[in-house]
């Protein structure tokens, strides 16, 4: 059993692993809140789910009193669908300490893999409770005492290391190959706070390079007009095969994302999300940065201008840029998903 939620840095890590953990003929089901993205796209990948009512651990005294109530009702009410389970795997987030709880009682094998470089909560509090951890930073090795604590990586790198360069991606996409490219997002629904930005720098945008934009469902229809020669606005994208044909990535520091960018190999400049619990991406994004993998600009210090001249002095000093990108790939680890799925292997075995 897999529990996974909240947001797609929890989510498609730990489907990476699933879908090779069935490939090695696993039988996987899901569990996770019956009311956030995990309920439609775990679903969606073909994977049994099972959906648990959880409040988050947040907000007011009555409210966090709430969170308390609703883990320990679903700490009792899991404990029926772990019989026949073997292992259970949690990728941080509240939602999964009723679950690893629950399957501690029940004297079954547990594991927690944090992709963050600062630790999250619900992991902090199940790390001495579990049989195994995987982290995905060296950062984060100090925060864990558990002594079967593993430096492995985030299962998604596996992923975007098997994605080559390809031409026709460009093409597809209506832009020039033989010319340098920057792709920037900053996930599936887009950022309010950064897009006004991205505005202001695709109107004085004048060439040199080719700029891809996924603007996100929400604001897409902002940026209708700034399609043109050179710019190509999209609502989404296959993030991992674009990036694998782009020479700069201008993204959020989000676990996933960092992953991606070091199996790859990408120089990427990080405005890392204030909105996040324990500022966790500025901890990630300095990861990065402190490896001279990445330049990092943090939202409040953001401007088109300082935008414009940051991607400008990037894309015109190949040596840079090519030099990061070999820092970042330094850091990735495209044996990932193998290498977790050997210390569950041992786990099994004790």
């Amino acid at each position: 059993m897999m529990v996974a939620g909240g947001s797609g840095g929890h989510i498609y890590p730990a489907l990476a692993l699933a879908d090779e953990l069935k490939k090695r003929h696993h039988e996987i089901v899901f569990a996770g809140s019956d009311n956030r993205m995990e309920d439609q796209v775990i679903p969606q990948a073909g994977y049994p789910f099972i959906p648990m009512k959880i409040k988050a651990n947040e907000g007011s005294l009555f409210d966090r009193l709430g969170s308390m109530i609703s883990i320990a009702v679903n700490y009792f009410k899991i404990q029926k669908d772990l019989r026949d389970v073997d292992l259970v795997i949690g990728f941080g987030n509240y939602i999964s300490v009723p679950v690893i709880l629950a399957a501690k009682k029940l004297k079954i094998k547990t594991m927690i893999h944090e992709q963050n470089s600062y630790v999250g909560r619900a992991n902090l509090f199940l790390e001495n409770k579990v049989d195994l951890v995987i982290a995905s930073y060296k950062e984060s090795l100090a925060q864990f005492k558990n002594p079967h604590t593993y430096l492995i990586g985030n299962p998604r790198s596996s992923e975007a290391a098997g994605v080559k360069k390809d031409a026709e991606v460009i093409k597809e996409l209506g832009l020039d190959p033989t010319l340098k490219h920057v792709v920037i997002f900053f996930g599936s629904l887009g950022s309010l706070s950064v897009s006004q930005v991205i505005e202001e720098y695709l109107r004085c945008f004048d060439g040199g390079y080719e700029v891809i934009y996924a603007a996100g469902s929400r604001y897409i229809a902002d940026f209708k007009d700034l399609q043109r020669k050179g710019v190509r606005i999209l609502e989404k994208i296959d993030a991992i095969r674009v990036m694998a044909n782009c020479d700069l990535a201008v993204v959020r520091a989000g676990a996933t994302t960092l992953a991606e960018i070091t199996a790859i190999g990408i120089a990427s400049i990080l405005i890392p999300s204030p909105y996040v619990p324990n500022n966790h991406q500025f901890h990630n994004a300095m990861s990065l940065k402190n490896a001279d993998a990445a330049v990092v600009i943090e939202e409040k210090d953001l401007n088109a201008a300082l935008l414009q001249r940051t991607i400008d002095e990037l894309m015109t000093d190949d040596r840079r840029r090519n030099r990061m990108a070999e820092d970042a790939k330094a850091l990735g680890n495209e044996r990932v998903i193998d290498d977790i799925i050997d210390r569950i292997d041992e786990l099994w075995k004790q």
